[in-house]
């Protein structure tokens, strides 16, 4: 979702992701930002940095860990595979109650996440 909405041009992800951000809506955690930050050059990611800032953010606990690794088994037992760290991401979103915007299926085989619709 982030890679669309710092794609230049309009599009539907960027017009719904300004108006979460005018709504003050968007939470950040460690590895939202470190999988986005590993794709910008340079002056690109000063940018986003700046943004970045002024958004919530969400700090990442053992816990999490712990969770998503639960999760990531139970997943597994059914032979359902998916990236530890999507699995982290959709683990902090279900303890604060959040819903989670994105395009990257993976996320719908955790059936008890919340995923926002625009």
């Amino acid at each position: 979702m982030w890679i669309n909405y710092f794609r230049p041009g309009k599009s539907l992800v960027a017009a719904e992701v300004n108006t979460l951000l005018n709504e003050d809506r968007v939470v950040l955690c460690g590895m939202v930002e470190l999988e986005i930050l590993q794709g910008l050059r340079g002056k690109e990611q000063n940018i986003v940095k700046d943004l970045f800032k002024v958004l919530h953010y969400i700090e990442t606990t053992r816990e999490d860990f712990i969770s998503a690794g639960t999760i990531l088994n139970q997943l597994r037992q059914k032979g359902i595979t998916i990236p530890a760290s999507d699995c982290l991401i959709a683990t902090q979103c279900m303890k604060a109650d959040y819903s989670l915007y994105t395009l990257d299926n993976d996320f719908k085989k955790i059936p008890t996440l919340k995923r926002y619709s625009a």
